[in-house]
């Protein structure tokens, strides 16, 4: 009998596993970025460059805005080094409204500044009983301690933010071709017996599957499939940079507005990519301190043990000390987060229409390189220390939280010792 059930195991495994192979010897080769020294430098000057209404960089549309978070790349990026994360000053505030059984829900951001005040948008713009406000902190969103969250939104509306991700090493998870993504995702499966992604339970992530069968890698809901992507859809979003790849956002309560052109060239997003692409990864360095090493070192062991690397994988595709499969997990009802961080682009007639998209409370599980310089935590920053990070996880990670409080105050520190080694370059 015992015979007979590995058997059938190595049989499962091996109809699931065929195909991975098939796919990796006759999958699309991975993205390559040549990091020519002219293009970085012109990314550079545009990543640090502070952009105005009518701004001369982009003489075919109408420069910043008209409705934008910051006017520079690096006024949010800038944690541990330029393309660092951001503080909580720097969230995007996001929205979904459910529409009716037929409907579809209506998803966007909430931008905080205007180029006029008769464009700024704030959360009336989203339902009539929400408060004239633009800028929203955090706390008033949530609950944060024992203070509850003034603001209650109307049944049928939720509200989110995002906290600025860090972009050192961008060039190598761009690079991860999609099929070891997926091979992720099944091994997970296959290791959780055959279990189904989108549980609340075992850590079984899902691919985000985008339009055209393309892998979702960068956002914290994996919604860009290509870090050029990933900066179109910034610009756009963020400075209000309408581009070929994304239009510019229009107002919440003028969405007749229409640009004269487009702000941004094919040329400046490859150039901002390319710079982009251009910062180093982060590494892992260990205290100079022999006790604070040692510590360290057991906390990586009691990290590992405790199942916080069945997502936080420690390598993917070749790239070691990435700490993340890149995959959807299911973090539990209080972290939950909709809205739409970009509307997608126009799809092309001959793409299929992508997978389901991700539920509120699916996060792409995020590189932990670097984690140490980029405070606070988890999607909307409401960690502010990697202690308070790794016991607000829930759902699928549930199980290794429960094991993280099972250990010794010792054994706890060794882990986030561990953690803090994890430094930005």
């Amino acid at each position: 009998m015992f015979r007979s059930c590995w058997t059938c195991y190595a049989l499962i495994g091996f109809l699931i596993l065929t195909p991975l192979g098939v796919r990796a010897l006759t999958g699309a080769k991975a993205r390559k970025h040549q990091l020519d020294a002219e293009s970085v430098r012109g990314g550079f000057e545009l990543f640090e460059h502070e952009w105005k209404v009518g701004d001369p960089l982009s003489p075919s549309g109408d420069g910043l805005g008209p409705v934008f978070n910051a006017n520079s790349c690096v006024a949010c990026h800038h944690q541990g080094g330029t393309g660092g994360g951001g503080g909580l000053a720097h969230n995007v505030t996001t929205f979904t409204v459910k529409a009716g059984p037929e409907g579809k829900a209506r998803e966007g951001v909430v931008h905080s500044q205007a180029t006029e005040p008769k464009y700024l948008e704030t959360l009336h713009d989203v339902n009539s009983a929400l408060p004239h406000v633009a800028r929203v902190p955090l706390q008033q969103l949530i609950p944060l301690g024992n203070t509850p969250a003034p603001i209650n939104p109307p049944a049928g509306v939720h509200l989110s933010q995002r906290n600025t991700p860090a972009l050192f090493g961008a060039k190598l998870i761009d690079e991860i071709p999609d099929r070891v993504i997926v091979a992720a995702e099944r091994a997970q499966r296959v290791r959780w017996g055959m279990t189904p992604g989108g549980g609340e339970k075992l850590p079984v992530g899902r691919a985000p599957r985008l339009a055209g069968g393309r892998v979702g890698r960068f956002g914290w809901k994996g919604q860009s499939a290509s870090l050029g992507e990933f900066v179109r859809a910034a610009c756009a979003n963020e400075l209000g940079l309408g581009n070929p790849g994304q239009a510019q956002p229009r107002p919440l309560n003028n969405v007749s507005y229409t640009a004269p052109g487009l702000d941004l060239t094919d040329k400046q997003c490859n150039d901002l990519t390319t710079y982009i692409a251009s910062l180093p990864r982060p590494r892992e360095g260990q205290p100079e301190d022999p006790r604070g090493a040692e510590l360290a070192r057991l906390g990586k062991q009691r990290f590992e043990q405790i199942g916080c690397a069945d997502c936080h994988a420690p390598s993917l595709g070749g790239i070691d000390g990435l700490y993340s499969d890149l995959l959807l997990h299911h973090m539990g009802t209080p972290l939950q987060g909709g809205g739409s961080y970009n509307e997608p682009s126009p799809m092309q007639p001959q793409m299929p229409p992508p997978s389901e998209g991700p539920d509120p409370s699916e996060w792409r599980t995020p590189p932990l390189w670097g984690v140490a310089d980029s405070a606070p935590y988890l999607h909307d920053g409401r960690a502010n220390s990697l202690d308070d990070a790794i016991r607000m996880h829930g759902g699928q990670a549930a199980s290794s939280v429960g094991r993280y409080q099972r250990l010794s105050p010792a054994e706890q520190q060794g882990v986030v010792a561990f953690l803090k080694t994890l430094r930005a370059p």
